[in-house]
């Protein structure tokens, strides 16, 4: 999933123009706000042990943050099309308050929650829509609020360095899964007619994509080399650790036609390989020899 997750990422920091039109909050925040959610899910600990992941996770709030007042701003841009001469409607969404929120994460949530609460019944919600308002726009309010709550949450639990548990990893690619859902949903609209744009956006792999697998073979002296970590650099592949054989396997259908190897080893050191040639649908051999 996370890997779907970087592919659609980066196809959509490459589509955002067919995108914002359609879908205003579709924006390089927006996009940014994924990657970092991308990267929290990524790099959240695997093994039960709290380690030094509070940055990622503040990270991940101020994205977050930052996404919730672009959120607001759009809701404040609709309220003035359609409350131009009646400002105690206009800013009846909470704006007075929105300068504060956005140096505060709590004071957001409640922002973006106090806004939905109007945002999302009549007559304001006629009123926004009538002017372009998406359901979308005044969904997403509630669900940035909702994010900043687990986020937060999140991070809390680090500082306190209470054991990560399966449940959190659950919450944080939940949450990532949540926007692939949502941008699946925009480019079902973008790219109507054309089936070449719109399987970028799939949330899994139809059944023609072909399979590539990488296997990166690290010895030394004739001998496999063991427990050496293997990172395919230009991939977002996870890492892998080679086996009794020297053999760390890597598998996608979205792998690049050609890979950069980084290969740590405790005793033995790095070794870096670059641009190395991948066919798609075959199973390749990567040699790494350690002098």
């Amino acid at each position: 999933m996370q890997t779907r997750a970087q592919v659609m990422h980066d196809n959509l920091a490459a589509d955002l123009a067919d995108f914002t039109p359609h879908f205003p909050f579709v924006t390089a925040l927006y996009n940014a706000s994924f990657q970092t959610d991308i990267t929290t899910a990524k790099t959240f600990p695997l093994d039960g042990v709290v380690i030094s992941n509070i940055k990622v996770l503040t990270a991940d709030v101020e994205a977050s943050k930052d996404e919730g007042g672009e959120a607001l701003d759009d809701i404040d841009t609709y309220a003035k099309l359609a409350y131009k001469n009646d400002l105690a409607r206009q800013r009846v969404f909470g704006q007075d308050d929105w300068s504060k929120a956005k140096n505060d994460q709590e004071k957001m949530v409640n922002a973006l929650e106090h806004c939905h609460s109007f945002a999302s019944v009549n007559p304001y919600k006629a009123a926004l829509m009538g002017k372009g308002l998406l359901q979308l726009g005044i969904d997403r309010l509630l669900t940035i609020a909702n994010d900043i709550n687990v986020k937060n949450g999140l991070q809390e639990n680090a500082k306190s360095a209470r054991p990560v548990t399966t449940q959190d990893r659950i919450i944080v690619n939940n949450i990532v899964y949540a926007r692939m859902q949502e941008i699946r949903i925009c480019a079902q609209k973008v790219y109507r007619n054309d089936a070449a744009k719109l399987e970028q956006y799939n949330l899994y792999p139809s059944g023609n994509q072909t399979l590539t697998v990488v296997v990166v073979h690290v010895s030394k002296n004739n001998a496999a080399v063991e427990t050496a970590t293997v990172n395919l650099t230009n991939t977002a592949l996870a890492e892998q650790v080679t086996d009794v054989n020297g053999n760390a396997p890597f598998q996608s259908v979205n792998m690049p036609d050609s890979v950069d190897v980084n290969v740590v080893h405790a005793t033995h050191g790095t070794i870096n390989l670059d641009n190395q040639t991948i066919v798609e649908g075959e199973s390749n051999t990567i040699e790494v020899v350690y002098p």
